[in-house]
């Protein structure tokens, strides 16, 4: 052991030096009795070289280890699989983003964000200048360094009426990036925005380099880089060496679907899969008993939900939306379908996992005289009302098939219609009168909002346009007093509660399932896989 002016008493009070020494000595099976010879020679006692080598060991144990080959198999799959990160739709494409690039910034366990490919984020006073110091030194899989306009290029991609970004709505507000050096980028705001560094932590907001348009076979920073990528089939990534900082630990990593949750669940207790998301509530208890698999969740704001279109019949009716709200058995999905994985929704997206939940609007339950009345209001009758379903995450069919059984108990006739869940999201989502829905969850409630409510946004799927919402939803950006700022928030729930075309039955914690060797598991509350922030972090430990 090198020379202290104290002695250790744990692993943590070793220099460097000496844990290194020691975590090899680990590695390399040293016996215990070996191990605190060499401490007890260097003038511990028989106390302290247990304790140290108990550390060294559990330290060794969570020390990530590279090679090896991980394979995660996904619910959804489809032709229009992207790996151009402005157009991720699915949580398919949010993974696999996350395996070929990087962001400005990055997003934690418990929401907050910090520097990724920036290495220093600053904003003026009031929010509508923020100024981003790139790393330097940071490389493309071509070898090319990133530099400032590569970052503008990006961010660029996301502006205008001609975007085709899936994410610009979240941006609207920025009226232009502007290069201050090679290194350095300021984007400057219309009105302002505290919440943009998590903004360009989500989804779509990864660096691509300058001019890039072919994503077919596309160039990022991130920690693996393209071997393979079939739309509908299958991604494979390798390790890319000169990744910039800790991580890519796996020789390769494989992402792909399996719709069917028998045959995804087969796959993960055969050991044909290493992981696999969304785990159907009835198979939770299966995969907790199976030798070596276990259970990875994550509470969350996510939710299932009808979404009806209101701007075209039969959807467009509000007393039939009101109706269908009523005969929800909310309950009933939470504890008998999800099997307590979730909680109660009311009809508007922010449940209580958002800081800026409403807590004061009345929660809505099963209420058959309430449903009866608007369904006659409605006018309907016995004229069909069909809802496609298909299994896009638990509880997605449940929802739809209760409400049915329910419904005909006043004579509301509704009809199911199943579909295939390859390609749902472009043939069904956003173009059926009816159709279930499962949402992400997104960082605040403003950004939920905003990408599903706003009159403008891409992925408002009830169509629902209400002027006062969307005024209060862009001056909530700016409101710091918390009393001003609850009261808004609470106001533009309560619209979307009162008059939307939503039907929202329950918030769902993420359940996917790994095998126990699957190590570097991420908890970011906003999507499958750890927030589909895990790639990088992900190991594999066979010991």
């Amino acid at each position: 052991m090198s020379n202290r002016q104290h002695k250790p008493g744990r692993f943590e009070d070793l220099s460097p030096t000496d844990r290194k020494i020691a975590l090899k000595m680990v590695r390399n099976d040293v016996t215990r009795r070996e191990f605190m010879g060499w401490m007890m020679a260097a003038g511990a006692t028989a106390t302290v070289a247990g304790s140290v080598f108990t550390g060294a060991r559990d330290a060794w144990a969570t020390t990530p280890k590279r090679g090896g080959k991980l394979s995660l198999a996904i619910n959804v799959q489809g032709p229009k699989d992207t790996l151009d990160p402005a157009l991720n739709t699915t949580t398919a494409d949010y993974f696999r983003a996350r395996m070929f690039y990087g962001s400005l910034v990055r997003l934690q366990d418990d929401l907050s964000w910090e520097p990724e490919l920036a290495e220093v984020v600053e904003s003026n006073a009031d929010a509508t200048e923020w100024t981003f110091k790139l790393r330097k030194g940071v490389e493309f899989h071509d070898g090319k360094e990133m530099t400032a306009d590569d970052v503008i290029y990006s961010m660029n991609r996301h502006l205008g009426e001609d975007s085709v970004s899936t994410g610009k709505n979240l941006v609207s507000m920025v009226q232009g990036w502007e290069k201050v050096d090679k290194h350095e980028v300021r984007a400057r705001l219309s009105s302002p925005n505290a919440d943009l560094p998590i903004i360009l932590g989500t989804f779509q907001f990864k660096i691509v380099p300058d001019g890039w348009t072919d994503f077919s076979v596309p160039v990022g920073t991130g920690p693996y880089k393209v071997k393979e990528f079939t739309p509908g089939v299958r991604a494979v990534g390798t390790r890319f060496e000169n990744y910039w900082t800790e991580g890519a630990y796996l020789d390769e990593m494989e992402h792909f679907g399996i719709p069917d949750p028998v045959a995804r669940i087969n796959a993960l207790l055969s050991g044909d899969v290493d992981a696999i998301n969304a785990v159907p509530p009835k198979s939770i208890e299966a995969v907790e008993a199976a030798p070596g698999k276990g259970i990875w969740t994550v509470e969350s704001g996510a939710y299932i939900n009808i979404a009806g279109r209101l701007d075209m019949a039969p959807s467009n009716d509000a007393h039939l939306v009101k109706a269908m709200q009523h005969l929800m058995d909310r309950e009933r999905i939470v504890k008998g379908v999800l099997k307590g994985q979730g909680g109660l929704g009311n009809d508007h997206p922010i449940g209580p996992s958002y800081f800026d939940h409403c807590a004061d609007i009345p929660q809505r339950h099963l209420d058959p005289d309430k449903a009866k009345f608007h369904h006659q209001q409605s006018g309907i009758g016995s004229s069909p009302v069909e809802i496609v379903v298909s299994e896009v995450g638990p509880g997605t069919i449940e929802q739809a098939t209760n409400l049915q059984r329910d419904a005909q108990k006043i004579g509301l006739n509704i009809e199911v219609k199943r579909v295939a869940s390859d390609g749902y999201w472009s043939a069904v989502w956003m173009v059926a009168p009816f159709c279930v829905v499962r949402w992400n969850m997104r960082p605040t409630a403003n950004m939920m909002m905003t990408l599903a409510y706003h009159s403008q946004a891409k992925w408002n799927e009830s169509y629902w346009k209400n002027e006062q919402f969307d005024q209060l939803l862009v001056a909530a950006r700016a409101v710091t007093d918390p009393v001003q700022r609850k009261q808004m928030y609470c106001d533009m729930q309560t619209l979307i509660h009162e008059t939307g075309g939503s039907i929202i039955p329950a918030h769902l914690n993420y359940v996917d399932a790994a095998a126990d060797y699957v190590k570097g598991r991420t908890y970011v509350p906003l999507n499958n896989f750890g927030g589909a922030e895990s790639a990088p972090f992900l190991w594999r430990d066979d010991a």
